[in-house]
């Protein structure tokens, strides 16, 4: 019952598989992988119906389905023949068709001259010799030398020489794995047959021998970048380590003791006991020890070069901030050079540094390859990916020309939403290793600290800026503050509008900004992104901009604080958040509609009431969750002629006096209501000197304030 079991658990799980490769892929080679899991189904189930034929114990069911489940493996074998025959192009050809058919009607005839086939639960599989008249064969012995021999050893034959014949590694190691996963299929499938001598029931679950081969297929073709063997060496001797040697060593204190089990118990168990403790003890030691060498440790950078790269000091002049980058990426990536390309503002992609001194020639961000590679969803490109992946079919030939032309093996893409900015360009490893599989992970995963140490080359290091300036002069908090301050100042007549936004340093991570949509439609953005100095300086400048890249291509309000929460969570390093306030304003409804995004507070004062109320509301600080559409909502208030709204980031509200007391909601509500006659710039500048009398002393924190005032209708 439980040999019937597997197998009907086996065929529900090749039918989502089947599904899973359909929908996965979209290439030529989604219908062979299609055609080969759709041919182990249909083996599966034969086999299943063999089952049911046993269960009746019907001789004339068993011979019938026996002869089916025989030409059901045929027809595996044929699907991976003509799979193997077509890899890697997987380019369609009638020839293949013409063959398939050939070589199902062989074993269609084949199994049509078998003698009967018996089999039970204390039987193996038999079929009654049927001599061929021509041939002087068995018939059922000249279908195993075909199908179950010549067709396995051909298929490894085959892909062997197309192994020596290819040159590119990619294609080499897919088809290494399907010849190993062949000869680990036939080993299973020995070992099944040995079993079956015992319990003859065991051989029909052959068909999970056919199982490995299909999914090792799977992995081979779904590969685009190569098998990192330092990681897989490093595991393998860590199961060694941890599992295998202490387990055969147990074993063997464990024999060694036996004799003993019967005639002296206590000795034996506190012997084995203390050989158990002995073992675990030298065991970790052992461990310890062998780990430590830079053989067994494998190729696990991440860790140790996002350390290094969360450590950068921006103040530091961009030659030495360059100089370390390409040292660090040289020393845990192994690459032979670095290259660094850069949007220069006039059209061009075009190189300002690489580690070896050539520089590559430029490209024009108008051609059509920049434009698709800006549509990609790989930030991290290395050229067996392009050489393999779907993703690129469209444009594969010129960016494999690309890839030729810097001389490069991998592309970190550094992009503003759409906008290219940049291009991190690594040569080829040393010893020619190809990038793996966990160098495009770890790459994947440390994309925000490329993104920024681009971002900052391109925006704040520009040399043709700093070259104007003292050089002695720090500029990177110049820089910052001239792009904090570029703003769309709200230029309408019923709008009395005022801010102050000032860092507790000379640079800090609050920011303001006004976006002009139309000339009555206005974006406000404000709030203190998480950080302190320069790092927390350059997260907002970048998160500036991006929320304005992502304007123009976003018509949805909510969308677009959807978004930029996106970007924050996986494009800004590693703990960055945003808390603040998204505000869209239509004067020509005098409405204003809003997200609180973490705000600590949003006052609105209403001239009809003379009161002051917050409406802020609940608000989740954006960059914490994955998907944050349902845990804001955009809310709507009317304004009235006299109606002031007034916002504040938590360094205002959460600044301490020498005495312990914090500067509160409360003191701000008071003093708009004491200064609500003033204009807006003249209120916050009281509260700021408020403040700043409060404390006693210099800014705890970074402080912004903003206020709006409506002065009359829009006409």
């Amino acid at each position: 019952m439980i040999f019937f079991l597997l197998n009907v658990l086996l065929i529900a799980g090749i039918i989502f598989f089947s599904l899973y490769v359909d929908l996965d892929e979209k290439e030529t080679k989604s219908k062979a992988l299609t055609n080969l899991v759709l041919s182990l189904a249909v083996e599966v189930i034969f086999v299943i119906f063999l089952f049911l034929a046993l269960f009746a114990d019907n001789p004339q069911l068993i011979n019938l389905t026996g002869k089916l489940m025989l030409f059901g493996y045929a027809l595996f074998g044929v699907s991976f023949l003509i799979f193997i025959m077509q890899y890697p192009k997987f380019e369609p050809h009638k020839i293949y068709t013409v063959f398939r058919y050939v070589l199902l009607a062989l074993a269609l005839v084949l199994v049509w001259e078998f003698g009967t086939i018996s089999i039970s639960s204390t039987e193996r599989l038999s079929v009654a010799e049927s001599i061929s008249p021509v041939l002087g064969f068995d018939w059922y012995t000249l279908f195993r030398m075909i199908f179950i021999y010549l067709f396995p050893a051909v298929s490894v034959i085959i892909l062997a020489r197309k192994a020596l014949n290819n040159k590119t590694k990619l294609f080499r190691q897919q088809m290494i794995i399907i010849i190993l996963g062949v000869l680990v299929s036939a080993g299973l499938y020995w070992l099944l047959g040995v079993a079956s001598s015992y319990s003859p029931l065991y051989y029909l679950l052959f068909t999970y021998c056919l199982v490995i081969t299909v999914v090792v297929c799977f992995i081979a073709v779904r590969s685009s970048v190569m098998v990192d063997f330092n990681t897989v060496k490093s595991w393998l001797l860590k199961f060694l380590i941890d599992f295998a040697l202490p387990s055969v060593l147990a074993g063997l204190v464990f024999a060694i003791l036996f004799p003993f089990r019967q005639s002296m118990p206590m000795f034996f168990w506190c012997a084995f006991a203390i050989g158990a403790a002995l073992l675990v003890i030298a065991q970790r030691i052992i461990a310890f020890k062998i780990r430590k060498m830079s053989f067994a440790q494998g190729s696990n950078y991440e860790a140790a070069l996002e350390e290094k790269m969360a450590a950068f000091d921006y103040n530091e002049e961009p030659s030495k901030l360059i100089d370390d980058f390409v040292a660090l990426m040289k020393q845990y990536t192994e690459t032979m050079h670095v290259e660094l390309l850069l949007d220069n503002d006039a059209g061009e992609i075009k190189s300002i540094h690489h580690s070896d001194g050539k520089l590559s020639p430029s490209i024009s961000t108008k051609e059509a390859l920049v434009d698709s590679l800006s549509g990609c969803t790989s930030s991290i490109i290395s050229k067996t990916m392009a050489d393999s992946r779907h993703e690129f079919s469209t444009f594969r030939d010129e960016l494999l020309e690309l890839f030729n032309k810097w001389d490069s093996e991998l592309f970190i893409v550094l992009r503003e939403g759409r906008h290219i900015f940049g291009i991190i360009s690594l040569g080829v490893k040393r010893h020619g290793n190809g990038f793996t599989d966990y160098d495009h992970k770890a790459l994947n995963n440390l994309y925000s600290y490329f993104f920024l140490f681009g971002f900052y080359l391109k925006n704040i290091a520009n040399q043709s800026v700093i070259g104007t300036v003292d050089r002695e002069i720090q500029m990177s908090s110049q820089i910052i503050r001239s792009i904090q301050d570029n703003v769309d100042r709200i230029n309408v007549p019923s709008i009395d509008l005022g801010y102050i936004s000032q860092s507790a340093r000379s640079l800090g991570g609050d920011f303001i900004d006004f976006i002009r949509l139309t000339d009555s439609r206005y974006m406000m953005i404000m709030g203190d992104v998480s950080g302190k100095g320069l790092n927390a300086s350059m997260s907002m400048v970048i998160l500036k901009s991006i929320i304005r890249t992502l304007l123009a291509e976003t018509g949805d309000f909510k969308e677009l604080v959807e978004k930029v929460n996106y970007f924050i969570k996986y494009n800004l390093p590693r703990g960055t958040f945003f808390a603040g306030v998204f505000a869209l304003f239509d004067f020509n409804e005098n409405v204003m509609y809003y997200v609180n995004c973490g705000l600590p507070v949003l006052y609105l004062y209403t001239e009809a009431y003379n009161n002051v109320i917050e409406i802020q509301g609940d608000g989740k600080v954006l960059g914490f969750a994955k998907k944050i559409g349902s845990l804001v909502k955009v809310k709507k208030i009317k304004l009235n002629p006299g109606d002031i709204v007034l916002a504040c980031t938590d360094g205002l509200l959460d600044s301490v006096s020498l005495r312990g007391e914090f500067y509160g909601k409360d003191r701000v509500q008071k003093l708009i209501l004491d200064n609500k006659t003033y204009d807006s710039s003249r209120m916050i500048q009281f509260i700021f000197d408020d403040m700043l009398q409060f404390v006693s002393k210099e800014l705890q924190d970074d402080v912004t304030i903003v206020s709006m005032r409506m002065l009359k209708s829009q006409e």
